[in-house]
């Protein structure tokens, strides 16, 4: 019998915190949908402009999931994720439930959550670090642009081997937005970002 999965859709919003790197970092806000097994986080889809568009969403991948409002591990990744956008969080602790894929997507899933915090690295240098051959950066973006886990496994945080940022689920746009908050800058800058020492981790099963 398959795991029953819950769902849910939440609402990023504006928070001034004391803790926001810069009063100028760059705003995220936007709807999200979760999904979740027994074992594990399944699915966080990216900020959009409505509910209704983040619930489409979480429907696309997760059809038969049971929508909730009050369920604990999924307010916990909610919060977690508002802490994100707010700057106050950078290391996120949520149990993942990557059961059913590739054992290829799993290797560089591992390897792309391992990227701090302020830091990016290229497809090219993915490749390297799963024993890929020349032609495996290709492999490599296809298996990022699988991502259940946008955040949580930063794919973000990787560029193209020109220093371009190429593709990315939520659309370059947010893909600048995610890097500049991370940076601690009001707009994106590729030559001045500063790294930071903490790092994003993951539980992969």
């Amino acid at each position: 019998m398959a795991d029953e999965l819950c769902a849910m859709v939440f609402e990023v919003t504006d928070q001034v915190s004391p803790q926001k790197p810069d009063p100028w970092s760059p705003v995220v806000t936007g709807w999200i949908g979760l999904a979740a097994s027994e074992r594990g986080l399944r699915l966080l889809t990216l900020p959009v402009h409505s509910y209704d568009t983040a619930l489409r969403a979480v429907r696309h991948e997760y059809p038969d999931a049971v929508l909730v409002a009050a369920d604990p591990f999924l307010l916990d990744v909610a919060r977690q994720v508002q802490a994100y956008f707010a700057g106050e969080l950078r290391e996120f602790s949520v149990e993942l439930d990557l059961r059913g894929r590739t054992s290829f997507e799993l290797t560089v899933w591992a390897v792309a959550a391992r990227i701090p915090w302020g830091q990016t690295r290229t497809y090219g240098w993915i490749a390297g670090q799963v024993g890929g051959g020349p032609g495996a950066a290709q492999a490599v973006g296809t298996a990022l642009g699988d991502n259940p886990v946008p955040l949580i496994i930063p794919c973000h945080r990787i560029f193209g081997s020109d220093g371009s940022l190429h593709g990315f689920a939520g659309g370059l746009d947010m893909k600048a937005k995610l890097l500049a908050l991370e940076s601690g800058q009001g707009t994106l800058n590729l030559e001045e970002g500063e790294a930071s020492t903490f790092c994003s981790y993951a539980k992969l099963w």
